[in-house]
């Protein structure tokens, strides 16, 4: 097994590391890109990984490729296939990829079908914690949620307006 290791800053000791090297898969090398970014860009994330331990599965199911990110000691190993993890993410690449810049909704995607999340039975919020690190800076839970039409939010106010006026003049009527 080769492995392909990238430093990704000195001052944090965080290592990326592609266990299959040169074979890995199309997902594995996706991951190790993603991660290498958001590491780079953010010293929160880089202590966060460093923290994390633990194993987490992703499964693109388009192609039916698993990898599973271990975080261990400085760092992250991408590996082929699912290897014991603490919970699997599994979902086409396109919804993986939009959960993980909140353009998507994690309870959205899996109410929906798209995506589903198999916690492990003695870390079951493991999935999240991983989830949390590899979402983008500054993306906060409820991001990805459709909106609602324009239209919609201007009936709905004025609708509310209607009613608190109304309201109004039926409570002072009942002063008089």
């Amino acid at each position: 097994m080769v492995a392909v290791a990238d430093r990704l800053m000195t001052d944090g000791a965080v290592v990326v590391t592609v266990a299959a090297g040169e074979r890995a898969s199309g997902l594995a090398n996706m991951i190790r890109q993603y991660l290498e970014q958001i590491l780079a860009d953010s010293p929160e994330k880089r202590a966060e990984t460093a923290a994390l331990r633990g194993r987490l599965g992703l499964h693109a199911r388009e192609g039916d490729v698993t990898v599973t990110l271990a975080f261990a000691d400085g760092g992250v190993i991408i590996e082929e296939g699912l290897r014991e993890p603490d919970g699997v993410i599994s979902g086409e690449i396109e919804f993986l990829m939009h959960l993980l810049a909140g353009r998507a909704n994690p309870a959205w995607e899996i109410g929906g079908g798209r995506l589903a999340i198999r916690p492990g039975l003695h870390r079951p919020l493991f999935a999240y914690q991983a989830y949390h690190l590899m979402r983008l800076p500054g993306v906060h839970l409820w991001s990805g949620l459709p909106r609602p039409p324009v239209r919609f939010m201007v009936g709905a106010a004025a609708a509310a307006t209607l009613l608190v006026v109304a309201w109004r003049i039926r409570s002072s009527g009942a002063r008089r």
